[in-house]
C-alpha cells in the first residue's frame, strides 16, 4: 500500500508542476547564501559595514538570468564585459535581473560594473547544479545560463565548455527561449 501511495504523489507532484507544455522545476540551490561585494561598503563606514553581503537567487524576483563563469578574471573577462556592456540587451528579451555567479576572484576589477556579480565560496550553488569541476579542488564552476521565472522555476538552461566563451548572442538566447 506504501508504494501505491508514493507513487500517487509523485504523479499528483508532477501534474502540479506540469504547466503549459514543459516540466516546471524549482531551481535547485535557490535559497544558497552567495556572497557579493557590499554595495554599502566604502573606505570611510568599513568599520561598521562588512565587505561581503550574502545573498541568494531567492532574494531577487521576477525573471532572472543566471549566468556562471569559472572565475571573475583570466579567461572570462570577455564574458564579463559582454554582460556588463550589453544589460539592455537582456532587459529586452525579459529578464529583470542578470545574476552573474563565479566559483572565484569577485575582488577582481573585471567584474566591476555587473551589480549582481556574486561569488559561490562554499560550491553549495554549483554542486545543486552539477556545475562544479569533478576530481578539481579548485572552486571554479562550469559554465551556464540558466533562466529562472518569477516562481523559482528553472525554464531554459544551456551549459558550455568551461573554456569555450559565449557569445552575447547565446547568452541572450536563452532568455529569448524562456521569457519570450
Amino acid at each position: 500500500m506504501l508504494f501505491y501511495d508514493t507513487y500517487i504523489i509523485k504523479i499528483i507532484i508532477y501534474i502540479i508542476n506540469y504547466e503549459g507544455g514543459s516540466f516546471m522545476a524549482q531551481l535547485p540551490g535557490i535559497d544558497v547564501q552567495l556572497i557579493r561585494l557590499n554595495p554599502e561598503w566604502s573606505v570611510e563606514n568599513a568599520s561598521s559595514t562588512p565587505l561581503e553581503q550574502n545573498l541568494s537567487i531567492k532574494d531577487f524576483s521576477g525573471k532572472r538570468l543566471i549566468i556562471t563563469l569559472p572565475g571573475a578574471g583570466g579567461f572570462c573577462n570577455k564574458e564579463l564585459d559582454q554582460v556588463k556592456e550589453s544589460m539592455d540587451a537582456f532587459l529586452v528579451s525579459g529578464v529583470e535581473e542578470v545574476i552573474v555567479i563565479v566559483g572565484t576572484d569577485i575582488l577582481s576589477n573585471a567584474g566591476r560594473g555587473i551589480p549582481n556579480l556574486f561569488q559561490d565560496p562554499d560550491l553549495e550553488f554549483a554542486k545543486a547544479n552539477n556545475l562544479n569541476l569533478e576530481g578539481v579542488r579548485s572552486r571554479y564552476l562550469n559554465r551556464s545560463v540558466i533562466a529562472v521565472d518569477e516562481n523559482g522555476n528553472e525554464v531554459a538552461r544551456e551549459d558550455a565548455d568551461l573554456l569555450g566563451c559565449r557569445t552575447l548572442d547565446g547568452l541572450v538566447g536563452v532568455a529569448q527561449k524562456a521569457f519570450n
